[in-house]
């Protein structure tokens, strides 16, 4: 199993388990390649990660 079929999977098995989830898949940037600035879309992954936490109601 590759690495976006292994998170495809853990994504689909949370949402069958009722757990309140999004996945969002970028085409260039990696695992952690957020918490860089490497002008990719993918560095607004951490502000996204703050909002979704604040929509299910982790942080106030």
């Amino acid at each position: 199993m590759d690495g976006v079929s292994q998170v495809l999977a853990y994504y689909v098995a949370l949402n069958h388990a009722g757990v309140p989830v999004e996945m969002h898949v970028y085409a260039k940037g990696g695992d952690a390649f957020g918490l860089r600035a490497e002008g990719l879309p993918i560095v607004q992954r951490p502000q996204l990660v703050e909002t979704w936490m604040h929509t299910i109601g982790v942080l106030q």
